[in-house]
């Protein structure tokens, strides 16, 4: 079937200021809990605390026709996450979110100036290749460059799914996206990826509770005079406690000792869970390839319960040294105790063959990446595990999905790629979802109960027994069931 692209539309929904200070990677060295001078309202921060970046996350919505006439509307979003996607020091924050709105800009030209396709899949690989040169010659980092395409892909692929009238798993299981891996890589050509793909999505996840490089860890870490009192838990063990939860991701900061001496105390409040798991995220901290070689061997031999219950490292060296080979010997020594996850360093399509060479065995999904991009390193999984003796898996992360569109549509995307657990949007360092309108949430309770849940007059991700159970997102789309209220968002123009 062909498709016509006949609009883009991206708006900005403003954020609250969050409830918890958080910090990771490097400026997470020695960080302490600010106590507060004057306590802040119920679900808010003063004014003197350090919040997440920037105040708004991005909502875009697309309309898509068809050969025989029929419209759709298209929606998908993101944080731009300008501080993670782009670490050098060469630019200020603002000037590195301009830099992305104008990316993000371009990008949205790009997919207009051929606003004809044949599939979803050809849409996203054409614009993302044309995106390269214009990127490139702005000095854009290349996962900022995949970001920028990847936006307005799954608003794509919902309005052709809704055209279709099918969920966007049934949508890859048939092939309607039209995925061509062999465009991608001819290694992948006899690969038939929907057959591998699970017959059912998977719906329920365990949620990875994120702990940044601040967080109150105890009752003792956070004395009465700094509690928000919010009727939320506020340090890790009332997280553990209330919510059940058992899969744990770990912030580290690029000084072992300092990384060992906060990972073991985790480790004595998370061993009150039922059979905790420990993920590491060094977001690019360790300079020093020995500097990390020497962390992983104070785990394991400072703390035998710690290092076993550890799953797997992430990104723990700056991205322009993760595909250095001259780092396989190390890495690869490194690797034979604890597999190694790229992230920050997936920003192009030959990113994860790249990096599984050297010694990494896992890539994360994000779909800020990109969703297609998530579909081509699952097929790499089952490449490299059909043709070597390695392991090779995908793992769900992402601190910044915003409920509604960004956490479901990447929820969805987690179900076809089967992952049992994931890092889920720093749901502790917001209250609620005050940002969302009276309508929207009103909408959310009728069409997504299974995935939020009412505390206090404000709306909750559910999480029972450290997990989520999302089924009502199984409809024809990428989740979602509703368009936000487009009236309640600012226009990018505007902002």
């Amino acid at each position: 079937m062909a498709y016509h692209l006949e609009s883009i539309d991206i708006y900005l929904r403003p954020l609250p200021p969050g409830r918890m200070r958080f910090v990771l990677g490097k400026s997470g060295r020695n960080a302490k809990p600010e106590p507060k001078k004057n306590q802040a309202p119920k679900g808010k921060v003063d004014a003197g605390e350090k919040n997440r970046r920037p105040g708004a996350f991005l909502v875009t919505r697309v309309r898509v026709s068809d050969d025989a006439g029929n419209t759709a509307t298209g929606v998908s979003g993101d944080r731009p996450s300008y501080g993670w996607l782009d670490k050098r020091p060469d630019f200020t924050g603002p000037e590195k979110l301009a830099r992305l709105f104008d990316l993000i800009k371009k990008s949205r030209e790009v997919y207009l100036v051929k606003p004809d396709f044949d599939s979803p899949f050809a849409a996203w690989h054409r614009s993302y290749e044309a995106l390269q040169g214009p990127g490139k010659a702005a000095n854009h980092e290349a996962v900022t460059i995949s970001f920028a395409a990847s936006l307005f892909e799954r608003a794509i692929v919902d309005a052709v799914c809704k055209l279709q009238n099918v969920s966007v798993h049934q949508a890859v299981k048939r092939d309607l996206l039209g995925l061509d891996l062999e465009a991608v890589s001819p290694e992948l050509k006899n690969l038939d990826l929907p057959k591998l793909v699970l017959p059912r999505p998977r719906v329920r996840f365990h949620v990875r509770h994120t702990v940044g490089g601040a967080d109150p860890l105890t009752a003792e870490d956070w004395p009465p005079e700094n509690r928000i009192n919010d009727g939320e838990p506020e340090t890790l063990e009332e997280y553990v406690s209330r919510d059940g939860v058992r899969f744990f991701k770990v912030k580290i900061s690029g000084d072992p000792a300092g990384d060992l001496d906060r990972l073991r105390r985790i480790w004595q409040v998370v061993q009150k869970a039922n059979e905790p798991v420990i993920t590491l995220d060094g977001n690019e901290s360790y300079d020093d390839i020995e500097s990390f070689s020497k962390l992983v061997e104070s785990i394991e031999s400072a703390d035998e319960g710690l290092f076993q219950h550890l799953l797997f490292i992430e990104q723990p060296m700056p991205r322009r040294l993760t595909h250095d080979p001259a780092t396989a010997p190390v890495i690869q020594k490194i690797a034979a105790k604890k597999p190694l996850v790229i992230d920050e360093a997936d920003g192009f399509l030959g990113a994860f063959p790249q990096a599984f060479e050297i010694g990494y065995s896992g890539v994360s999904h994000k779909n800020c990446k990109g969703f297609f991009k998530s579909l081509i390193n699952l097929a790499w999984c089952h490449h490299f595990e059909a043709t070597t003796d390695r392991e090779a898996f995908m793992s769900g992360e992402d601190l910044s999905n915003m409920p509604i569109i960004p956490i479901q549509q990447d929820f969805a995307a987690l179900g076809i790629l089967g992952i049992e657990h994931t890092e889920r949007n720093g749901h502790h360092y917001t209250y609620g979802l005050p940002f969302l309108t009276k309508n929207e949430k009103s909408q959310l309770r009728e069409h997504h109960p299974d995935l939020y849940t009412g505390r206090d007059g404000e709306m909750f991700l559910d999480i029972q027994d450290g997990a989520v159970m999302c089924p009502s997102i199984q409809i024809p789309g990428f989740g979602v069931a509703f368009e936000p209220d487009w009236d309640a968002l600012v226009p990018l123009e505007e902002w």
